[in-house]
């Protein structure tokens, strides 16, 4: 695989495809997942990657993800046919191998997975979940705030940013996914 190809065709793609604001975003992810990826010494390219990409299928229309990921054998949850958006990450890696012909299996996981989160993640996941949640264009995200997430080792991190990223979600009152809170007894986090 031609990772530096790869991530020129995928960004391309974004930058025409998605809205100017969720490019954005994908950008300060994949800038994000670098700056952590460098902290914990996981290959930055594959870092970047994932967090462009991670928000692909994230505009498609929800009966469209909602039939690739079922299409693709994936089990959809009552709560996601009730919250299609969900299964943009499902839809992302299906369509990063699909048609790009990506097949980094480390990549696929970290994008599919990124919205619920699972303990299952590996480096790669937990880095790309930590940063598509913390940002620093999310309106909670402070510089303190991000001083004191960096001082951590990535499985650290990644408890920290799922405990506050649910209280945010909470308070704004969002329903939290039932794999959150899976993974958050998993990591021990008590609300």
């Amino acid at each position: 695989m031609d990772i530096e190809k790869l991530t020129e065709e995928i960004n391309a793609y974004c930058k025409k495809t998605l809205s100017e604001k969720r490019y954005s975003h994908s950008l300060r992810v994949a800038d994000m997942c670098c700056e952590i990826a460098e902290l914990s010494g996981y290959d930055k390219k594959k870092a970047y990657l994932a967090g462009l990409a991670h928000d692909i299928c994230k505009e498609l229309p929800k009966p469209e993800m909602r039939k690739m990921v079922e299409d693709a054998g994936y089990t959809v949850t009552d709560y996601e046919i009730q919250n299609p958006t969900l299964l943009h990450g499902k839809a992302g890696a299906i369509f990063l191998k699909d048609r790009f012909g990506l097949e980094d299996e480390e990549i696929l996981t970290a994008v599919a997975g990124h919205v619920s989160g699972t303990m299952e993640k590996p480096p790669l996941g937990m880095i790309l979940y930590i940063a598509d949640k913390n940002e620093r264009g999310r309106e909670h995200i402070t510089e303190e705030y991000l001083k004191e997430l960096y001082t951590k080792p990535v499985r650290e991190m990644f408890a920290y940013a799922v405990e506050t990223s649910v209280k945010y979600l909470l308070r704004k009152g969002y329903v939290i996914y039932e794999e959150t809170y899976k993974m958050m007894d998993e990591l021990g986090i008590k609300l």
